[in-house]
């Protein structure tokens, strides 16, 4: 759960630029200009007048900021927006031009807005997985990052009481592959939604909400294929750090 973790301080740390954007901006202008504090004043509520620039400049980043902290899908959606505006910002700058009102934008802004970028990416990796990787580069690339595994697993079903033991024998960003232990759980499960809940290799506690999706019969045991549905921005970075510890085990096992 280290990369989860990591993760979200790295978030954290963005929301907070973002919210302290206008103020470093200000700082930047003074910076780079040399000018007066006053004449800095004046030319912010010159340039600020408009409705569209206020909102850019004053609360665009900080209520991206906000929203940021909120691990939403509506503030992933935010955000990936905010990042391409301000990139096409940059790339469209025009010396002397509002916001910055100097010859070239400062380097702060190039670095600022790359890490937004590669944060971005890395928040939009199930998508770009899905509709990209699993699609034109499945021969050179598991674009589900399917791991084996032995995973105790508690399911809970919707539609059936109690809880039922299980072990995960694979997983991957999108699901499980599972298998149920004794005769007391065989019957039909397909299409039924329910709760998986297992630890991380850390130890960590996780719920998941599926549908299952494929069952084989198998003896005494009945396998079946989950599909993680309902997935939150939160999750996914909890499942690809999963995913992540239990192919750092693998490797250490084939190495050992």
């Amino acid at each position: 759960m280290r990369e989860a973790k990591n993760l979200m301080r790295l978030i954290n740390l963005i929301s907070l630029f973002l919210i302290a954007e206008p103020l470093l901006k200000v700082l930047v202008l003074k910076s780079q200009t040399g000018l007066e504090w006053s004449l800095i004043w004046n030319n912010i509520q010159e340039n600020s007048q408009s409705f569209s620039r206020f909102f850019s400049f004053w609360l665009l980043s900080p209520l991206t900021g906000i929203f940021l902290l909120t691990y939403t899908r509506f503030a992933y959606g935010l955000y990936f927006a905010l990042t391409i505006y301000k990139l096409y910002a940059l790339f469209t700058f025009e010396a002397f031009g509002w916001p910055y009102m100097t010859k070239n934008p400062h380097a702060s802004a190039y670095l600022f807005n790359g890490i937004n970028f590669f944060l971005m990416l890395y928040l939009f990796y199930p998508i770009i997985q899905r509709f990209f990787l699993s699609r034109y580069l499945r021969n050179v690339w598991d674009a589900r990052g399917r791991v084996d595994c032995q995973i105790k697993s508690v399911l809970i079903f919707e539609e059936k009481e109690g809880f039922h033991h299980a072990t995960i024998e694979n997983i991957s960003s999108g699901g499980v592959s599972l298998r149920f232990h004794g005769e007391e759980e065989q019957g039909s499960f397909l299409e039924k939604k329910g709760k998986i809940l297992f630890h991380d290799p850390q130890g960590t506690p996780l719920s998941f909400d599926f549908l299952v999706k494929s069952q084989r019969p198998s003896h005494q045991t009945v396998s079946l294929g989950l599909e993680f549905i309902g997935l939150e921005p939160k999750e996914k970075i909890y499942l690809r750090s999963v995913l992540r510890d239990q192919f750092t085990l693998m490797s250490e096992k084939v190495t050992v």
